[in-house]
C-alpha cells in the first residue's frame, strides 16, 4: 500500500478540523489513515477519525467537487437510512456530515468484521453460512427501494472480454479454459436478450461493503449505485466463495457451494432467473480467472492464491 505523503494527511487533518468546528460536540482525539482506493490511490482515500466517545470515517476525493460523486453517495445514504428503517437486522453505515466544499464526506465508523474476513477466515462453515445468509437479507431489503423492472439480458461485454482474455493465456491454460470458455460462449449466447429483474443495485456489493454488526448487517460504500439487473449484485457477492473449500459434489455448476448459495437464497426473494444467474457466476469466475494469466498482469502473492483458488472452483462447476 502506498505510504501516506505529508500533503495527504495535512489534508486530512483540515478535514477533520471542519468536521469537529461544525458538527461535532467533543475534540478529535486521533486521525490515522485507514485505506486508499485501488483503483483511484492519488485521489480517494478513507481516515479513521476518534473522539472520546466515538469513531468515524472520513472519506476524501479530491475530484468530487469536479464530479459530485460523494454529494451523490452521502444523499443516498440518507435516503437508504429511512428506508432500511422498516428492516429490523438490516441497515446502512449512519451518514454524519457532508462538507460544503464536497471534498469529504463522514460516516459512521463500525468496528465490526466484515462478510469477507469471515468468508476468508473463518474456519466454522456454520458462521460462513450465517454470513451468506444475512447477506442475502440485506441485499432483499435493499432491492425493494424501488419497483422492479424486467430489462434484457445482453452478455456483450463479458462475452467479448473472456474470448479476448482467452487468446492471451499460456497453452496449459489455453488447454484447461478452452472447453469452459466455450461452454460459456455458448450458454450466455443462448440467454441473450432473456428478461430479468432489474433493479436499484449496489453496484459493488463484495463482502468488504457489508459489516457484520452484532445482529444487525450494514451496508456501505454505494459511489457504484445505479439500476442493473439484480443478478449482478449476487454474483459480485457469491464469487468470494472460492475460498471455501468443498468437495465436488458440493458445488453447484454456478461455481459456488450449494450450502451457502441456500442460505443466501432464504432471505433472497425477488424473482431472478437462475439460469441467468449460473450463467453470470460462471463467467465472472472464468473472466477473473483468465485476467490473471495475462501477460501483462504481475500476481501479488495474495493474487497467486486466488488464481488457484479459482482454477479448483471452475474445473468443479464445470465438469
Amino acid at each position: 500500500m502506498t505510504a501516506v505523503t505529508l500533503e495527504e494527511f495535512d489534508k486530512a487533518n483540515a478535514c477533520a478540523d471542519e468536521l469537529a468546528q461544525d458538527c461535532l460536540d467533543t475534540p478529535i482525539t486521533q486521525i490515522r489513515f485507514h485505506c486508499r482506493s485501488h483503483a483511484f490511490p492519488d485521489t480517494r482515500l478513507v481516515w479513521k477519525v476518534e473522539t472520546s466517545n466515538r469513531s468515524y470515517a472520513l472519506k476524501l476525493d479530491t475530484m468530487s467537487p469536479e464530479t459530485g460523486r460523494l454529494r451523490k453517495e452521502f444523499d443516498l445514504l440518507v435516503q437508504l437510512t429511512e428506508h432500511f428503517k422498516t428492516s429490523k437486522n438490516n441497515r446502512v453505515v449512519r451518514p454524519v456530515y457532508m462538507s460544503p466544499s464536497g471534498v469529504f464526506m463522514v460516516t459512521e465508523f463500525v468496528k465490526r468484521p466484515t462478510a469477507t474476513d469471515i468468508i476468508y477466515n473463518s474456519e466454522d462453515d456454520a458462521q460462513v453460512a450465517q454470513v451468506y445468509r444475512r447477506a442475502g437479507s440485506w441485499l432483499h431489503d435493499l432491492h425493494g427501494v424501488q419497483n422492479a423492472t424486467d430489462y434484457a439480458f445482453r452478455p456483450r461485454w463479458m462475452i467479448d472480454s473472456i474470448r479476448e482474455q482467452s487468446t492471451q493465456v499460456p497453452s496449459h491454460v489455453s488447454d484447461i479454459s478452452q472447453p469452459m470458455v466455450e461452454e460459456f460462449l455458448a450458454e450466455a449466447a443462448s440467454l441473450k436478450n432473456r428478461p430479468d429483474l432489474r433493479v436499484f443495485s449496489h453496484g459493488d456489493f463484495h463482502g468488504l461493503n457489508l459489516i457484520m454488526g452484532q445482529g444487525t448487517a450494514i451496508g456501505l460504500d454505494f459511489t457504484e449505485a445505479r439500476d442493473k439487473l439484480a443478478v449482478y449484485d449476487i454474483v459480485d457477492f457469491l464469487k468470494a466463495d472460492i475460498y471455501r473449500d468443498g468437495a465436488d459434489r458440493e458445488v453447484d455448476r454456478s461455481g459456488a457451494l450449494t450450502r451457502n448459495k441456500e442460505m443466501f437464497f432464504r432471505q433472497y426473494r425477488h424473482p431472478i432467473d437462475t439460469q441467468i444467474l449460473e450463467c453470470c457466476l460462471r463467467g465472472r469466475l472464468l473472466k477473473d480467472w483468465l485476467r490473471l494469466w495475462q501477460p501483462d498482469f504481475t500476481c501479488s502473492e495474495f493474487e497467486l492464491r486466488k488464481r488457484d483458488r479459482l482454477q479448483i472452483r471452475l474445473q468443479q462447476a464445470f465438469r
